[in-house]
């Protein structure tokens, strides 16, 4: 599964802003983002809402699981 904070890095890069410039858009701290897409922490929802509003996309850009992820991860356990 595609990880949230990985998402949200790629949203916020394929809008062109920085952490910084997410940060002061969504009202937190430039180290809150680094912190949500390195996967320490995990944006609440409130938060990941203002996060795609910003970046133009939608929540469930956000919350959905990667199917092919998804599909070979549930392969691979019934392998072993």
């Amino acid at each position: 599964m595609v990880k949230v904070g990985r998402k949200i890095k790629l949203a916020r890069k394929t809008k062109r802003i920085t952490q910084e410039d997410l940060a002061n858009a969504i009202g937190v701290s430039d180290k809150s983002i680094s912190a949500y897409e390195s996967g320490r922490i995990s944006p609440p929802l409130k938060v990941l809402e203002k996060i795609a509003n910003s970046t133009d996309h939608s929540l469930s850009y956000f919350l959905e699981e990667n199917v092919e992820t998804s599909i070979f991860a549930k392969l691979n356990e019934i392998v072993r």
